[in-house]
């Protein structure tokens, strides 16, 4: 088990559809050994069946997209929901994929009760039995857990982390605490940096950490060109990485021009974790276009009536190490 901690980072191009007699292209196949995921919802797992067909066939690693988080899992105090976390580790073992856990430590989606007024040592007795009991129940059933979220400010270099109820309470010490619980990216260059010198140091003085895991939420045509770079860095520590949160936005008409140059940013994404031998996975926030927390920006690799886009194709060209387009 590893856990890891996030930081939210023209002409048509030839990809040629698949003739229907052609061998189907399976995309947890093409990425072994890393592994391809996707984010899944059980508002829509078993509720639409082209959604669930994807879903089933494609991805070897799944990230629950909410049902882990706190305001979902512990709603009330030392009050578990475990049915909907449960029902997507089901479903992951029925296909025969892994399961990412997501995640403890994180400035959003906490339940009304996770506030200010809680004292220091209120919310770290809450932390702790929160990350222990929700490991606990998934003991033996994940691969690695999304620690801490999310928590390297944007405003780098002027300061380190967020601003939030965890550094509120805990101050520099909110990280290590949630790293040190579990064991029993947005990535403009300086905060890539930050990461990287606060990465450094915990693993300088001891706090375990096993791997960073980077946000990929990019607009059309602006993948940085040092992500690989980026990832190999990280890589250099001893740490293995992944691209946990990975979708290209669109932004406006989906035509001809505009998916090509999306096709050619998954390639790029996917060609950087391929290139990083430590790399071990990437995945897709969500799976097709209608089902995506970006209602209108087109910007996963299946449409929404589940029709493969060129992106599909420019990730299973990416996994089999075929040159950029």
């Amino acid at each position: 088990m590893k856990v890891s901690t996030l930081f939210a980072a023209a002409a048509l191009l030839p990809f040629a559809l698949a003739a229907p007699s052609a061998k189907p292209i399976i995309l947890r196949d093409l990425a072994k050994p890393r592994f391809f995921g996707a984010a899944a919802n059980t508002t829509f797992l078993f509720n639409d069946k082209n959604y669930t067909n994807v879903i089933s066939t494609q991805f070897s690693i799944f990230t629950p997209e909410n049902e882990m988080k706190w305001e979902s899992i512990e709603p009330e105090p030392d009050s578990f929901t475990f049915g909907p976390a449960d029902e997507i580790v089901r479903f992951a073992e029925s296909v025969g994929a892994k399961m990412r856990g997501h995640n403890f430590m994180w400035g959003n989606q906490l339940p009304p009760w996770v506030n200010a007024s809680l004292t220091a040592t209120e919310l770290d007795k809450a932390l702790k039995n929160h990350i222990t009991t929700i490991m606990d129940h998934y003991r033996g059933k994940i691969y690695a857990w999304d620690v801490i979220n999310e928590m390297i400010s944007d405003n780098t270099p002027n300061e380190t982390f967020k601003d939030n109820i965890w550094t509120q309470k805990f101050g520099e010490e909110a990280m290590p605490k949630a790293l040190a619980y579990a064991r029993g990216g947005q990535t403009a260059q300086a905060l890539s940096d930050t990461l990287y010198n606060v990465a450094k140091g915990f693993l300088a003085d001891g706090v375990p950490l096993d791997a960073i895991g980077f946000q990929c939420h990019f607009t059309l045509g602006q993948v940085p060109s040092t992500l690989q770079q980026n990832l190999q860095r990280f890589a250099d520590l001893g740490l293995d990485v992944a691209i946990t949160e990975l979708d290209i936005n669109i932004h406006g008409p989906a035509n001809a021009t505009a998916l090509a140059q999306q096709a050619q940013d998954y390639w790029t994404v996917v060609d950087a974790c391929v290139q990083t031998q430590r790399c071990v996975s990437v995945s897709v926030w969500g799976v097709s276009d209608d089902h995506s927390w970006i209602p209108n920006g087109a910007v996963l690799p299946w449409d929404a009536e589940k029709q493969p886009k060129p992106a599909f194709y420019a990730i299973a060209d990416a996994f089999e190490g075929k040159p950029e387009p």
